[in-house]
């Protein structure tokens, strides 16, 4: 029986190999630059090696000494801290912007859908250099604003921000960029999460009698939770890899006060040159980030009752 299997396996095999011949290209890249990748940064979490010499093994040191590191530890908190900053206010516009360009009676839908989503495909050594002009603490638009500020307003002054000289602001100068670069690109996701509710659950309501908030509440919210849930796992995850945005904006400074965790890794790997060490420490956050897109997997369904 098992031979006769064999040979129908091998004869179907054989039957279809133009097909597996055309489909090998993706699964060889895949293998290449996906498995292997995978598999082989796991079996550096487990080595001391620094790209030169031979590999030695260490089991769990790794793992145990990114516990015991301050460095890890401030990287996390300053991930945390510039996630909570722009996350919110980030939804918020895109939701906005989804909104306002949804209406069928606005002019030039068009061309304000690719103004909005413009920033994400812009260069990052561009926005690196028009944002440190505007956080410029002598010359920047940012700071030229609060003064013009403080000459119309009679009540108290507020001081020149030194954006990205402070420890207190390069989170939140971080942050502002952020907003600005990613809010298209979650619009864009919101607006076809829009676009797929039916229209007759508007028309059913407005004949009902509910007005544009009972329908934002009771319609468009619920059956927009799958695509928040998705931008928030989308928005998780690249606010734990972010690393072009630091790395040309500050650089991790002043001190270690925006070293997020995509910059910390790339120190450890390619400054360092620290690959077992940085491999953990990739792994362990890999870990906790996926747990953490499961408990947010759980608010997925919508609730339509």
């Amino acid at each position: 029986m098992s031979q006769k299997y064999h040979m129908s396996l091998r004869h179907r095999l054989w039957q279809n190999r133009y097909f597996y011949i055309f489909i090998s290209p993706f699964f060889t890249i895949f293998i290449l630059f996906g498995i292997y990748p995978l598999a082989f940064s796991l079996y550096l979490s487990f080595v001391k090696w620094d790209g030169l010499t031979p590999a030695t093994f260490v089991g769990l040191e790794n793992f145990l000494t990114l516990f015991q590191d301050d460095e890890f530890h401030a990287s996390l908190w300053n991930t945390v801290a510039i996630g909570a900053i722009y996350i919110a206010p980030m939804f918020l516009l895109a939701f906005l912007f989804a909104q306002i360009l949804n209406s069928e009676r606005l002019p030039l839908r068009g061309l304000l859908r690719t103004s909005v989503f413009l920033p994400c495909i812009t260069p990052m050594v561009v926005i690196a250099i028009v944002f440190s002009l505007l956080y410029s603490a002598e010359s920047g638009l940012f700071n030229f604003l609060i003064k013009v500020g403080n000459a119309m307003l009679p009540w108290g002054k507020i001081d020149p921000i030194p954006w990205l000289e402070s420890e207190r602001w390069s989170k939140v100068s971080v942050s502002i960029l952020l907003v600005w670069r990613w809010t298209g690109y979650n619009m864009v996701l919101m607006l076809a999460g829009l676009q797929g509710i039916p229209l007759q659950l508007y028309e059913a309501a407005t004949i009902d009698g509910a007005g544009r908030w009972r329908q934002m509440w009771h319609i468009t919210l619920p059956l927009m939770r799958p695509t928040f849930v998705f931008c928030g796992i989308m928005s998780l995850i690249g606010t734990f890899y972010m690393f072009d945005e630091v790395f040309v904006l500050t650089r991790g400074g002043p001190g270690m006060s925006s070293t997020n965790f995509g910059l910390f890794l790339f120190n450890q790997a390619f400054t360092d040159f620290r690959f077992g060490y940085a491999s953990a420490a990739a792994y362990t956050v890999a870990v906790g980030v996926f747990l953490t897109s499961l408990i947010i997997l759980r608010w997925r369904k919508p609730r339509t009752d």
